[in-house]
This record gives C-alpha cells, sequence and structure tokens, in this order.
C-alpha cells in the first residue's frame, strides 16, 4: 500500500556506509552480543532480537554518527542497544495485559511461543544488555554515557513505559489532536529521538548537531506513528506481519483527520526531518526510501 507520493529514486549499487551495507553490521553484531547461554531466558530474548527486522533505529544511530563526521561504526553497539530496547518494548506491547497481540513480524508472538513469564523476563534482561552494551563500547565516556542517558530517558517516564501507559488508561473519549500527539511522541517519537542524538553524540557531534537530530527524531517517530495508525486501519496481518485491528476502540489520527489528512501528515513530517538534516543528508535518503516501500511493519 502506498503511503506517499515520493518520486522513486534510482537503486545503485550499495556503498560501504549504506544502508543495506549499515543493517548487514548490526545484524552481525546483534548476533554476536545476543546471549548465547542454554536455557529458556536466552532462548526467548535471542527470538525476540534476532526475528526479522529492518533495523531502522540502529541505522539511522550510525547514520547520524557519519551525519556529524564520524564513523557509522562509531555508533554500532549504540545503535544494537536501541535495537534491544526496541525489541523489548514489543514483547511488552503485546502482552495480554497491554496490546494482547497474537503475531508480531510474522510469527506467533513471543508470549505464545514461551509463556507470558519467559517474555516479561527476557524483556527485562534485553533492557539490562541495552545498557551494559552501551558502557562497554568503546567510545569515550563522556559520549557514551551521554548515549546512555538518551536512551534510558527513551524507555522510562520520559519515553516508552509513560507513553503505554497513558495509552492504555486515559480516556480514548477525550483525547484530541494534542494528548494523541503527546502519547505518540513518548511511545515511537522518544527512541527514534534518542538513536539519532545518541548516534550523533558516537560520531562526535556538537550542541547543534545534537538539537538538529532531535528535531530528526522526533519528526521521523511521528510520521512512523501516524504511518502505523494507517497500516492498522486499512492493511491486513499477511501483508504486515502483525495483528492489525489493535486500534478498535481507541482514538488515532485516523479517527481525528481521516485517512487523506493523515497521508499528508506524514508527507508534512517527512519534509521537517528533511529540513532538520539536509534534504541530501543519506540520513534523509534512507527514511524516504523507507516510506517508499509498500510495508512499514514495526
Amino acid at each position: 500500500m502506498a503511503i506517499v507520493g515520493l518520486r522513486p529514486q534510482p537503486v545503485s549499487d550499495p556503498e560501504p556506509q549504506s544502508p543495506e551495507n549499515l543493517r548487514g553490521l548490526v545484524q552481525d553484531r546483534l548476533a554476536e552480543t545476543a546471549p548465547s547461554s542454554d536455557g529458556l531466558l536466552a532462548l526467548a530474548a535471542r527470538e525476540a532480537l534476532l526475528g526479522p527486522g529492518k533495523r531502522v533505529r540502529p541505522v539511522v544511530a550510525m547514520l547520524a554518527a557519519a551525519h556529524v563526521g564520524g564513523r557509522a561504526e562509531d555508533a554500532l553497539d549504540f545503535g544494537c542497544a536501541v535495537e534491544m530496547a526496541h525489541a523489548a518494548s514489543l514483547v511488552l506491547d503485546d502482552l495480554p495485559c497491554m496490546d494482547d497481540a497474537a503475531l508480531r513480524r510474522g510469527q506467533p508472538t513471543l508470549h505464545r511461543r514461551h509463556g507470558e513469564d519467559a517474555a516479561v523476563l527476557a524483556a527485562v534482561a534485553l533492557l539490562n544488555q541495552s545498557t551494559r552494551l552501551i558502557l562497554q563500547s568503546r567510545a569515550p565516556s563522556e559520549a557514551r554515557l551521554g548515549a546512555l542517558d538518551d536512551l534510558t530517558q527513551a524507555i522510562g517516564f520520559d519515553g516508552l513505559a509513560e507513553g503505554q501507559m497513558r495509552d492504555l488508561r486515559d480516556d480514548p473519549v477525550q483525547r484530541d489532536v494534542v494528548a494523541l500527539r503527546r502519547i505518540n511522541d513518548l511511545k515511537t517519537g522518544a527512541l527514534f529521538v534518542a538513536a539519532a542524538r545518541g548516534g550523533g553524540r558516537m560520531g562526535g557531534g556538537d550542541a547543534d548537531d545534537l538539537a538538529r537530530l532531535a528535531a530528526f527524531g522526533e519528526a521521523v517517530g511521528f510520521a512512523f506513528q501516524l504511518c502505523d495508525d494507517l497500516m492498522d486501519a486499512c492493511s491486513t496481518s499477511e501483508a504486515l506481519g502483525k495483528d492489525v485491528g489493535q486500534d478498535q476502540g481507541v482514538t488515532t489520527f485516523v479517527d481525528l483527520w481521516g485517512e487523506g489528512r493523515v497521508r499528508a501528515g506524514v508527507r508534512q513530517s517527512l519534509a521537517r526531518a528533511a529540513e532538520a538534516v539536509g534534504h541530501d543528508s543519506p540520513l534523509t535518503t534512507y527514511v524516504l526510501h523507507l516510506f517508499r516501500q509498500a510495508q512499514l511493519g514495526r
């Protein structure tokens, strides 16, 4: 399903720091850092972390490091840490006490395969491992601690946890545009901001660089959430590899704005992202390519 009317660009052979190659580096590093011990906890954590995925957030982190003049590889471990946090958040979101999802990335959700106890503990272990991976990286201590602060802020009271709580407990009838945007910024945008800003730290970016990267991450996060709302309303489980119709009975931007205005909102958010880091930045090229693709499953 086409989401935004963006002009296709020619695809050339992958460059050393192309998103395709960066994704390969992420895949390899995640496999190295995944728990290798025997037992159900390690198995569940590996499945949650290494299942099919676009690895968007770690690629954004690596491109952000290169964007400010560093090497993409400078943010590899940080990007993998962000992916661990993202994988853990999906496991928790899918639980019966939250979204009660049956499918994730084309497979039965983790709690349906291994039980709720294993799913919860695997998520906790992955969150713990994400912080260890950053602390053990070779980056300068100031960059390490700053990136760790970015990620932990995105997970807790100013990020994923608070956003999910509001999404579960706020009265959907009273949700206006401001309240819903706040939920979206917490649930989705915060982790994109952390990926972009933390990647910039790892690449040696200054305060102005980090501010622009944060604006980029916020805009991209909102575009992703708008697309997620559209997909939930308009696509199928077979196409997305996850449950649809999860937003029934919950107010989304599709309800508030209608499908046409949501699609326009995606285009406007992508334009803001491009303005933040430059229209010629590989960061901009990467996210525009993602939004041209037919499927944008999380």
